[in-house]
C-alpha cells in the first residue's frame, strides 16, 4: 500500500527525533485531501446539472409534442367531419390569407358535425368552426407571434350571434397557412359561402411555431392534409309518364286493348231479332 509523501516524511522525521508515530494528519494532509473532494465535487455537479438540463430539455420537447399533436387530432377531426349542406343552414367554408378576426395572417372557417352538448346545452351536432392566430397573452413571447386558437359557435340560427368562445390550441404561432387543392393545383383562397361554388377535393393546413427558449431549435413545420369525400345530393324522385313507343329499350309495346260496345236495351214490349 502506498503512503502519501508528506505522511512518510514525517514518520521519519518522528522515527529520527525518538519519538513514535503521530496519529494525527497534519495540515498539508488536510489540504491535500480538501482539494481532491472539491474536485470530485466539482465533477459530480457538472454531470449533475447536465443531467437537469437534458431532462428539462426532453420534458419540454415531450411537452411541445403533445401540444401538437393534440392540435394535429383536433384540426383533423373537424375537416374529417365537415358538413356543408349547401342550403342556409350549413353552407360555409371560406379561408385564406387575410385574417378576419386578428392582425396575423390565416382564417379558416367551415361548418361540421362535431359540436358536442355540455350539461344544460340542447343544441345540434352542426356547428360553425374558426381557426386563426390571436393575440397571446403571453408578453415573453413578443408581438411577432400569437395563439392558435379555435372557436365554436352552436346556434346558427341565431339573430344576433355573440362572440365564439376561443380554445387555445398551440402558443408562439408564427404563420398559418390554409391551401385548397381544387383536382389540379393549390389555391391560397376558397370563398364557398352561398352555396353555389364548388367544394375543393383537399385541404391543407400548415403552422411554424418559434422555439419555446432560446437554446433549443425552432420545431419544423406542422402540416396537416385532409382529403375531402364528397356526396351527390340526392334529388328528389318524381313521376313521369313516358310513350311506350318512344321507349329506347327491345321491349315490344303491349297494344291496349279495344273495348267491346255494350248494345242499348231494346224498348219495352219489343224484341229485336
Amino acid at each position: 500500500m502506498m503512503k502519501c509523501p508528506l505522511t512518510a516524511l514525517s514518520i521519519a522525521r518522528n522515527r529520527r527525533n525518538g519519538g513514535t508515530p503521530a496519529s494525527a494528519f497534519t495540515l498539508i494532509e488536510i489540504l491535500c485531501a480538501t482539494a481532491i473532494a472539491a474536485i470530485i465535487l466539482v465533477a459530480v455537479y457538472g454531470i449533475f446539472q447536465r443531467s437537469a438540463k437534458t431532462r428539462d430539455y426532453a420534458t419540454l420537447r415531450i411537452h411541445e409534442a403533445r401540444q401538437r399533436e393534440h392540435a394535429a387530432s383536433i384540426i383533423r377531426n373537424d375537416l374529417r367531419n365537415a358538413y356543408i349542406s349547401g342550403g342556409v343552414f350549413a353552407s360555409t367554408m371560406e379561408g385564406g390569407a387575410q385574417s378576419q378576426k386578428s392582425r396575423f395572417p390565416g382564417y379558416l372557417r367551415f361548418t361540421a358535425t362535431t359540436g358536442k352538448n355540455q350539461p344544460g346545452e340542447a343544441y345540434g351536432d352542426v356547428q360553425q368552426v374558426e381557426y386563426y392566430v390571436a393575440e397571446s397573452s403571453d408578453s415573453t413571447t413578443g408581438n411577432s407571434t400569437g395563439t392558435f386558437v379555435r372557436a365554436l359557435t352552436r346556434d346558427l340560427l341565431a339573430t344576433v350571434q355573440d362572440a365564439a368562445p376561443e380554445e387555445q390550441l398551440l402558443p408562439r404561432v408564427q404563420t398559418f397557412e390554409v391551401a385548397f387543392y381544387d383536382g389540379q393545383d393549390w389555391q391560397q383562397s376558397w370563398p364557398l359561402t352561398d352555396g353555389t361554388s364548388t367544394l375543393p377535393s383537399a385541404i391543407r393546413v400548415r403552422l411554424q411555431q418559434t422555439a419555446a427558449s432560446e437554446h433549443v431549435p425552432d420545431p419544423t413545420p406542422l402540416e396537416i392534409l385532409v382529403p375531402l369525400t364528397t356526396q351527390q345530393p340526392i334529388t328528389s324522385s318524381t313521376t313521369s309518364t313516358t310513350d311506350p313507343s318512344t321507349s329506347t329499350g327491345s321491349r315490344t309495346p303491349t297494344p291496349t286493348p279495344t273495348p267491346t260496345p255494350t248494345p242499348a236495351p231494346s224498348p219495352s214490349g219489343t224484341r229485336t231479332r
